[in-house]
This record gives structure tokens, C-alpha cells and sequence, in this order.
């Protein structure tokens, strides 16, 4: 497991039923490299519960472990307990500090048959709730739990590609650069194109680029003949990242009757134009789309 630096974690006051394996999961996440910030049962009176908010605003994320009974109880508030104030108090943070990550995690080892009803009221209300920038799990493997932490958490530098404006931007898998290249010079003597051959283990980030380049662009058109198990996965991903619905930019996944002719699988999202055509037919169907974009 690669170290994770500055990434500091919050793990809530927790009961002694809990305790083994949130040690557990303490010492592994400072293995990844991780900070912690928790407290002890000492913080559980009212005055005391303040620094849980100050704990937060230490923190960059937090990991809230549910288990089967409902104790202890916040002093002074038998309805609610420590764990569920907690949880509450991190999703008040959350809401104002829009780059903090609450992680909340149900080990398959809790007793399912053996849980408290107001426990299962939060487990079912928390299920139910899971919101931008909550993550809810149920790996049985802490060493995999935190990676997944980290992997979340890891600040990614973005690379700026170099981009142009253009009409069409054509994107194709190299099992299909022959008959792309074909499409493309067919297409280029009546609309600007930009094309990207998408290389098999490439080092390149594929859909950052898109998403960069898309933007750029009047249609992007996603085309594929051999590469049909790769081609509408990718649609997919390139479609969230450039905005899903509220995207400006439509998106035309094409790919080519033969050998597609009884091809089942079909996109269909808002801003998503899917079909399947003969090959001989596909310049003039993205050109077709092209104009309905700009008329």
C-alpha cells in the first residue's frame, strides 16, 4: 500500500464493542501514512463533545464504523447516540466544507439478526441518505477499506492538454484505426475534425482529455467496429465527466453494423445519440448529426 501524506482522518468516539477493530483500523491507516484525530469515552458529556468540532476542522475526512447496538448514549440526551451525534456532526461539516469525505463503513462481521431497533432505524436512515462526498462500504478487508480511503483522498495533478476548437471530435479505439483514419478523411474536407486513438495501456489519461477536448468541440462522436465491449463503457464514463445531462455538448456513439448487426447494448442517456449502421454509411450519419447540432 502506497503512503498517503497530509491526509489527516477523524475516527468518532466509539463503544468498547467497537474499539478492537477501530484500533485495527487506526493502525493501518497510519501505516498508509495517515493522521488520526479521535477521543476517548472521557469527551462524552456534553461540554466535552465541542471538540469533536474542532477535531473535524483538523481533519480532511472522516470514517464512522456501524455496528449492531445503539450505546453509548450522548449525556443528557438519551435519544441519540454517540455514534449517530457524531455522524450528524461530521454531515454538518461536510455541508459547508465541500472537499471533506465522510466514509461510513458496515463490516459484513456485524450481526445482522442481533442489531438494536433505534440501531437499525440509523443504519437504514444513513443507507438511505448517502450524498455528494459520502461513501458507504461494506468490505470485510480493513487494509482494502483504506486503500480505497486513500485512493479517494489523493489529490491528482491535472494535466492540460493541448486542445483545438473544431466541430467534430472523433474518438476511436486503435482495433479501429484503419477504418477511423478512413472516416475521418472522408469528414475533413467538409467539417474541421480532431481525432484520438484510443491506445490499449497508454499512458495518457483518455477520458481527461475528452473531458478537456469535448468542451472544445460541436459533436464528439464515439465510433466503433471491433472495439464494442470497449466503446460504450467509455461513452459512459466520458459523458459523466463532461456533465451527464446538463452537458452543452452531445455525444454520438456509432458504431459499425458488421459485426455489431446483432450487437443488444445501446446507451441511451440524455445528450447521447446511439446507433449501429453500415460502415459506408457512417460519414454522412455523423455529418447528418453534425447539422442538426449547429442549425
Amino acid at each position: 500500500m502506497s503512503h498517503s501524506q497530509n491526509i489527516t482522518v477523524f475516527l468518532p468516539i466509539c463503544s468498547a464493542e467497537q474499539l478492537p477493530l477501530q484500533n485495527e483500523l487506526s493502525s493501518v491507516l497510519q501505516s498508509a501514512g495517515m493522521t488520526i484525530e479521535t477521543a476517548d469515552e472521557s469527551t462524552l458529556n456534553n461540554s466535552g463533545l465541542k471538540l469533536i468540532g474542532q477535531q473535524l476542522a483538523l481533519s480532511n475526512c472522516s470514517v464512522h464504523i456501524l455496528f449492531s447496538h445503539y450505546l453509548p448514549l450522548v449525556e443528557g440526551d438519551a435519544a441519540m447516540s454517540i455514534a449517530k451525534f457524531q455522524f450528524y456532526e461530521a454531515k454538518k461539516y461536510l455541508a459547508l466544507n465541500p472537499d471533506f469525505k465522510m466514509f461510513i463503513w458496515l463490516p459484513p462481521s456485524v450481526n445482522q439478526s442481533n442489531i438494536d431497533a433505534k440501531q437499525n432505524d440509523f443504519i437504514n436512515e444513513v443507507k438511505n441518505n448517502i450524498s455528494k462526498n459520502m461513501v458507504f462500504s461494506n468490505e470485510s478487508s480493513t487494509i482494502q477499506l483504506v486503500d480505497d480511503i486513500r485512493s479517494m483522498m489523493e489529490v491528482k495533478e491535472t494535466v492540460q492538454f493541448n486542445l483545438n476548437a473544431t466541430d467534430v471530435f472523433l474518438i476511436s479505439n486503435q482495433l479501429d484505426e484503419s477504418e477511423a483514419s478512413e472516416i475521418m478523411d472522408m469528414l475533413s474536407d467538409i467539417v474541421k475534425i480532431e481525432t484520438l486513438n484510443i491506445i490499449q495501456d497508454g499512458d495518457i489519461d483518455y477520458s481527461e482529455l475528452c473531458k478537456q477536448q469535448i468542451p472544445q468541440s460541436k459533436l464528439a462522436v464515439v465510433y466503433y467496429k471491433n472495439s464494442s465491449d470497449w466503446a460504450i463503457p467509455f461513452a459512459q464514463q466520458v459523458w459523466k465527466k463532461i456533465g451527464g445531462a446538463s452537458s452543452s455538448i452531445p455525444i454520438l456513439l456509432i458504431g459499425d453494423e458488421d459485426p455489431n448487426a446483432d450487437f443488444p447494448k445501446k446507451f441511451v442517456a440524455p445528450k447521447v445519440i446511439s446507433m449501429i449502421v453500415a460502415g459506408e454509411l457512417i460519414p454522412l450519419e455523423i455529418k447528418v448529426q453534425y447539422d442538426k447540432v449547429v442549425e
